[in-house]
């Protein structure tokens, strides 16, 4: 009698845990930058809080770093219209554009020296109420 195995593995949830639980709580608005937040990608990063008064529509995350030394993005589903999770994390992709570089003084807790995200197609976990990214 043949048995199949297969070799394929799920990723666990401990392949999504951080260099330390250090996190900062953002906001994040989704786009371009040169299309006027129009589009794809990461147009705007602020400090919780830090958007009153901005009119485009903003996604709470908590930004962490990975045990890589990447950047990780943990956008909040609730904090989040349908359409900006259709656009922006359909097939659980993530596309950036344009080139975007996140404010030291946002992150310089975390001590981190890479601070900039490249235009690329990033794989996207679902876990539990969170889109999660590592740039």
């Amino acid at each position: 009698m043949f048995t199949m195995r297969s070799t394929y593995t799920t990723p666990t949830i401990q392949q999504h845990r951080t260099l330390s639980e250090q996190k900062v709580r953002a906001e994040v608005v989704l786009g371009s930058p040169s299309a006027n937040c129009g589009g794809v990608g990461i147009c705007r990063v602020m400090a919780y809080g830090e958007g009153v008064g901005i009119t485009c529509p903003k996604v709470n995350a908590w930004i962490s770093i990975t045990d890589e030394g990447k950047l990780r993005f943990e956008f909040q589903k609730a904090s989040m219209e349908g359409r900006f999770m259709r656009r922006h994390f359909r097939w659980l992709l993530f596309q950036v554009l344009e080139t975007y570089t996140v404010p030291y003084k946002l992150l310089g807790a975390l001590k981190l020296e890479q601070r900039t995200i490249q235009p690329g197609i990033y794989q996207v976990w679902e876990v539990g109420d969170n889109m999660i990214v590592d740039f």
